[in-house]
């Protein structure tokens, strides 16, 4: 039974389509990037999953439940596009990764030793450790992204899905990323993970799947870096235009 499935799942903004009839199947354990020029679609599939936006048609079942009716959303561990980790509020690091543990327990019942064990190992897993009681907005964009993926972690998900988690960080935060997401798999959990590039999660991935114009247009192996994307010391933070093609996601230009 996949983790995530989506059978022709549509969204449109302003009656226009910019996820057209997509139908994906992740399983469990199964490591899946999800590519495509900016503008494609990845970011807002990945919302409809997650459920941020309505379908205007299709279908999404998680862990074989239509997501309508799927409650059990501490599986699911979600990192958005980088955004200021405390969205304005006043919060130390710890504080917005405990919020990844609200789902462990009942609503206004305080941490117990459990949820404050998975805070602590989940920031020491993306190396802040040394932050846990520093202001979220004091802290550097790499460092912010970091605190989401613990939020993420400290779920204990089945699933984790990241969008576009790379985007804009330094190389410090790319590494660590690559490392979290290795030892996930390594553990047996699924991964949906939508990029520009893989960098070094190339060899960790099974699968990836191309969208072009809302549309699912691959789904095999993983693209192979070219040139020189496969330098170790290349940096996978840059921005792509509304331009850029699948061949240029294939190194076919």
């Amino acid at each position: 039974m996949p983790v995530i499935a989506t059978r022709g799942a549509t969204v449109s903004y302003g009656g226009r389509a910019v996820v057209r009839g997509v139908d994906l199947a992740v399983e469990p354990g199964e490591a899946v990037a999800v590519m495509g020029a900016n503008g494609s679609g990845k970011s807002t599939l990945i919302k409809a999953v997650v459920g941020l936006v309505p379908l205007a048609s299709g279908a999404i079942e998680l862990f074989g439940v239509p997501q309508r009716r799927f409650r059990d959303w501490k599986r699911i561990g979600y990192v958005p596009q980088r955004t200021g980790a405390a969205s304005g509020v006043p919060a130390t690091a710890a504080e917005v990764v405990a919020q990844g543990r609200l789902g462990h327990r009942l609503l206004g019942l305080p941490q117990r030793r459990g949820d404050r064990d998975a805070v602590a190992q989940s920031l020491d897993e993306v190396g802040l450790a040394d932050h846990a009681h520093c202001a979220v907005d004091t802290l550097s964009g790499g460092q912010q992204q970091r605190v989401l993926i613990a939020r993420a972690l400290a779920t204990e998900p089945d699933v984790l899905i990241m969008d576009e988690p790379t985007v804009g960080v330094d190389a410090q935060t790319q590494a660590a990323l690559a490392a979290v997401v290795a030892d996930r798999i390594d553990a047996g959990c699924a991964v949906l993970l939508v990029t520009h590039e893989l960098g070094p999660l190339t060899h960790r991935l099974d699968r990836a799947v191309v969208l072009a114009d809302g549309r699912l247009v691959h789904d095999g192996a993983p693209p192979r870096p070219v040139g020189e994307h496969a330098d170790p010391r290349h940096q996978h933070a840059h921005p792509h235009s509304n331009g850029e093609s699948t061949d240029d996601l294939w190194g076919g230009k």
